[in-house]
Parts: C-alpha cells; structure tokens; sequence
C-alpha cells in the first residue's frame, strides 16, 4: 500500500510540474491593444482581444472570465487549433496560446484578419 501512495504521490507531483509551459517556447509576441468581456448565446464566458502579431491586427477569442489586462503577451501558435487538419489552403485555421504572467496559458483562435470595420 505504501507503494501504490508513493507512486500516486510522483504521478501528481509530476503531472502537476507539466502544468507550466517552458518560456523559451513562446517566440510569437502578442500585442493587446483592446480587450472585452462578452457573453455567448451559450451562456459562456469569454473575451475577444484586439492584437497587433507581427504588425497585422488580428482578433482573438477565447473562454475566460474577466478583461484581459493590455500589452504584450508571449505566444505560440496553438496545436490545439492549428494542425494538419485544415480542409484547405486557403482558410486560415489558427489560435495561439499566451503565456500569462503566472506560467499558465490560454487558447486563443483567430476570428478576424485585419482591422476592425467601423461600419457596423
């Protein structure tokens, strides 16, 4: 029994130092110039975020309660959206993933290229 609580204590131990993302895979830097709460018809929770990623205004959604705070966030593209999956080459299916100031990360996906219409 000591054995099996000794091997669920390493198991969580190091299950939970993979909850930190290395720094050093964040190579892409995300500029947050606006950032809104929004609810969806779901009734979920989650922000859309007005960026600069390499000098292109580009808007990202993700699940998170709350304002994003604004400035520059470390990031890489996202496996989780990106992938060999996409059906074509001509639509971009991407998100990035931000490093937040305490080592977790968020998903974000891309839902516009270019700069926000002012025509509503």
């Amino acid at each position: 029994m000591k054995k099996f609580a000794l091997l669920l204590i390493l198991s969580a131990t190091a299950f939970a130092a993979t909850d930190k993302a290395d720094p050093a895979d964040f190579t892409v830097k995300v500029h947050v110039i606006s950032s809104a709460f929004v609810q969806t018809s779901d009734n979920l929770y989650g922000q859309v975020l007005e960026t600069t990623i390499d000098g292109q205004p580009v808007q990202l959604r993700g699940i998170s309660a709350g304002v994003l705070a604004l400035g520059d966030f470390p990031a890489r593209i996202s496996p989780k959206v990106h992938g060999p999956h996409n059906p074509n080459t001509y639509d971009i299916y991407r998100g990035y993933d931000l490093l937040m100031p305490d080592g977790t990360t968020r998903t974000y996906t891309v839902t516009r290229l270019g700069p926000a219409s002012t025509n509503p």
